[in-house]
């Protein structure tokens, strides 16, 4: 072999060993790097290098009203890298002094600045990296300790190591509080924070970070991914109205010594819940706890004559005036008997007249005699319940209702001799509050059953995700002749029978009365459940409502005494503080209400107007314009102007928050608001010019 050609050869051999070894690498590389990525990262998490999570914000809840029921709260725990790269000995040294007098000053206290710049020396000087300034700061303390010497001079050379939290407020504390629910990481999540948790939480962001002895720091890369914050639910909670109703609850739960009580207040219409109030007993008072206008399945006792009613009329079995045989009250069905609340002097009713008095012997035998020949009858009463649909869940947006329960004449249970006549009354079946206020909301809306739903819309802060609008589940639950006799016997009841004790003179409302003896089985200790279940005004309908308290122990334990009371007085505040409602109150309010129309009440001069002449005030006009305001005189109250300038910050003390954010943004403000009520200040002098400034409102 020739010289060149051994030469070439050795060459070749040299080259085919390079372009081997270099195809070597690349596998190992590509090994490495793909297909053994997840287990060498996972080795190098272990020992120096790691991502964490960074938590999103929770999106906010809030009211129909705009108000945050929810919302997250951020926090921060704040460290310094003492040896920072970027944090030389000149920088260091330089701002040392001032910065341990700042630190002195605003955070440590009680320490010097000499002890406090000895300690960061030799913090510095051992090598730490995570000197520790404060936990828990707020977002005021944290931007008050940025603007410090040194640590001003960035997240690099300044060392600060931020490290930020969220703590979630219910800035309504207890109202509201079972509905809007928790987010909690020990135990399952509930309320609104759980039904719709998927849009709330957000996304978690990605940090890489570094372990210095035994605590964790932040790499600053190009590699942390920010979180996205989640998004905002909004509901279909009026705290106008949902205060009205918590007040007047927790007010009878302490009269009536009760374990527990629910009120829960729905857009006739639309089967909007403008309020859901849930109270229990605890150690210091009543509290929310649990949802039971949701999670409750119990005997609703007589609130459940209205469908038994309604379902002779469909079948065409009876006639309002036809005369039922009630024997003062008292009847034997199989081998029990069955008594009413009070002896009667009468042995016959009408149909009406026993329903208004809420008979308990007067509905079941009705019941009875038309469905009782045959299980094939009985089962026509059982279709009827079914198509008013009271053996179906709501649906509504909340988790945990429970599903009623309808007995079936196939069901082992089924006694032919007991079964009907106790079913008539509200026994022997199942059913939730909200289920029963739905039935009571769809006769209200003239058969229309509306979908209860508690949520109106999810937006990001600035653009609309997603609306809920009123859903119908059933056009026409019954003929519309069934339907407008069940309304005349609604309002008979509160006319003439167990709630005509607290009907009121200004407006018209009906509903019927219920009255539920619990653990009826048991010989010893009487326990009972009040209710009531209606809607206001009776003439075209905004609102239904069911009140329910469980044991009450003292001054009474009938549904209207305890329950209709509460019923009423949500409505009366409704009526006199909703001018569509005043408008449709049969008469004046009286006089202590007139008086306590407030003065100082800014507002729309046309509504302001129309409030002022329903309670029957004089007052001087003096308004000419689109807004005004509600002023004290001598001898009585003026409307006066309120004027609001063209570029200049308007003047909304005294108004209600919807109309004082309406003319703000309109301006081109910002706006916030803290507290509840009407504007009682705000940040920004009125007439100060207009250039896009943020305005916060103080309510009360």
């Amino acid at each position: 072999m020739s010289k060149r050609k051994e030469l070439l050869l050795r060459a070749y051999i040299v080259l085919a060993v390079l372009i081997l070894i270099a195809l070597m690498l690349i596998t190992a590389t590509v090994n490495i790097g793909v297909f053994q990525a997840e287990q060498w990262r996972e080795k190098g998490d272990s020992t120096k290098l790691k991502y964490f999570d960074i938590e999103p914000d929770r999106g906010n809840i809030y009211s129909a009203d705009g108000y945050p029921l929810a919302t997250s709260v951020p926090y921060f725990d704040l460290h310094m890298d003492l040896n920072s790269e970027a944090m030389t000995k000149s920088i260091f040294d330089a701002n040392i002094d001032s910065l341990a007098i700042y630190f002195s000053r605003y955070v440590f206290t009680d320490a010097s600045p000499a002890s406090i710049k000895r300690k960061m020396i030799r913090r510095r000087n051992d090598g730490d990296r995570y000197f520790p300034i404060k936990n828990n700061a707020t977002y005021e303390e944290l931007k008050n300790i940025k603007s410090f010497p040194l640590i001003r001079l960035g997240k690099y050379r300044g060392g600060l190591i931020v490290e930020r939290k969220s703590r979630r407020l219910k800035p309504f504390r207890n109202l509201a509080s079972r509905t809007i629910g928790l987010d909690r990481d020990n135990a399952p999540s509930v309320g609104l924070e759980a039904s719709f948790d998927d849009y709330l939480r957000g996304n978690a962001g990605k940090k890489l970070m570094e372990r210095v002895g035994n605590v964790w720091i932040p790499v600053h890369d190009l590699t942390e991914i920010d979180p996205e914050r989640g998004m905002n639910v909004v509901t279909t909670l009026d705290m106008r109205i949902q205060d009205i109703a918590e007040k007047s609850l927790l007010n009878a739960l302490h009269n009536h010594n009760a374990d527990f009580g629910l009120a829960i207040v729905m857009e006739v219409e639309t089967g909007a819940i403008r309020a859901m109030v849930n109270l229990d007993r605890g150690n210091k008072g009543y509290y929310e706890a649990y949802n039971h206008a949701i999670g409750d399945a119990t005997e609703p006792g007589s609130t459940f004559k209205l469908a038994s009613v309604m379902a002779l009329l469909e079948d065409g079995l009876v006639d309002l005036e036809d005369s039922i045989f009630i024997n003062h009250g008292r009847a034997v069905f199989g081998k029990y008997q069955m008594k009413d609340s009070e002896w009667h002097k009468e042995m016959q009713l009408t149909l009406r007249r026993a329903f208004e008095l809420s008979s308990n012997v007067g509905i079941a035998r009705a019941v009875d005699q038309a469905y009782g020949g045959s299980k094939k009858d009985a089962a026509k009463y059982i279709k009827r319940l079914h198509q008013f649909g009271l053996n179906d869940k709501t649906g509504i947006q909340l988790e945990g209702e429970r599903d009623p329960f309808i007995k079936d004449v196939d069901s082992d249970s089924w006694n032919m001799a007991m079964s009907l006549a106790w079913m008539a009354h509200g026994y022997e079946l199942h059913i939730t509050p909200l289920q029963t206020l739905t039935f009571y909301n769809a006769v209200a809306n003239n058969g229309k059953k509306m979908r209860p739903y508690i949520v109106s819309e999810i937006n990001d802060g600035t653009t609309l995700v997603k609306r809920f609008k009123p859903e119908v589940l059933d056009s026409r639950i019954a003929s519309s002749a069934t339907i407008k006799l069940a309304q005349e016997l609604l309002e008979g009841v509160v006319i003439r029978g167990t709630g005509s004790a607290f009907k009121s003179n200004e407006y018209n409302f009906a509903g019927k009365t219920g009255t539920t003896r619990l653990e009826y089985w048991k010989d010893d200790g009487r326990k009972y459940q009040a209710s009531f279940a209606g809607y206001f005004p009776a003439e075209k309908p905004k609102y239904s409502c069911i009140v329910l308290v469980n044991n009450p122990t003292q001054n009474g334990y009938y549904g209207a005494t305890v329950a209709g009371t509460v019923f009423r007085e949500i409505a009366d505040n409704c009526m006199a503080t909703d001018i569509e409602l005043m408008a449709k109150a049969t008469v004046p309010l009286t006089e202590e209400k007139a008086q306590s129309l407030p003065v100082f009440q800014a507002g729309y001069s046309a509504d302001i107007q129309t409030v002022v002449k329903k309670v029957g005030l004089n007052f001087d006009n003096n308004s000419n314009g689109e807004w005004a305001i509600l002023m004290p005189g001598e001898e009585q109250i003026s409307l006066e102007n309120r004027s609001l300038e063209k570029g200049l910050v308007p003047n909304v003390v005294g108004m209600g928050v919807r109309d004082a954010i309406f003319i703000l943004e309109n301006r081109g403000m910002s706006v916030k608001v803290n507290g509840f009520g009407r504007v009682r200040e705000q940040s920004v002098a009125a007439g100060t010019r207009i250039s896009g400034q943020k305005i916060l409102l103080y309510l009360g």
